[in-house]
């Protein structure tokens, strides 16, 4: 199988956030963005202490803060390094005039994303 090709990658600590993520279900790791990534929702994953966990990437067309929602995850990444590494662009970023609609945006790009991981 021939690896997936890196679109983006970047390292840095993982900073306190305004937990916004968190409110909506899905919490996220930031770090800051040296590499100006363009914005997007990426399918991709993040490397903490050498594994790799899949990660719907988020990309904002104004912050140079790169989030990363790790599937299946639940530990506390404060403080950490990690590397962010976005594989495939799944779609532009938005502007969702609801909580609702924003919710049920990210839940199909998850949704997405898992079917990408699964190619």
């Amino acid at each position: 199988m021939k690896p997936p090709t890196i679109l983006f990658k970047a390292d840095g600590t993982v900073l306190k956030g305004k937990k916004k993520g968190e409110e909506l279900g899905f919490p996220t790791a930031n770090i800051p963005d040296d590499n100006f990534m363009p914005a997007g929702i990426y399918v991709g994953e993040v490397i903490w202490k050498g594994n790799a966990y899949p990660a719907a990437i988020y990309k904002g067309d104004v912050k140079d803060i790169i989030e990363a929602h790790l599937l299946d995850f639940s530990d506390n990444l404060y403080g950490e390094t990690i590397t962010i590494i976005a594989y495939q662009k799944i779609r532009d970023s938005r502007f969702f005039p609801n909580r609702e609609e924003l919710i049920a945006a990210i839940s199909k790009d998850i949704e997405d994303i898992k079917k990408c991981l699964q190619e």
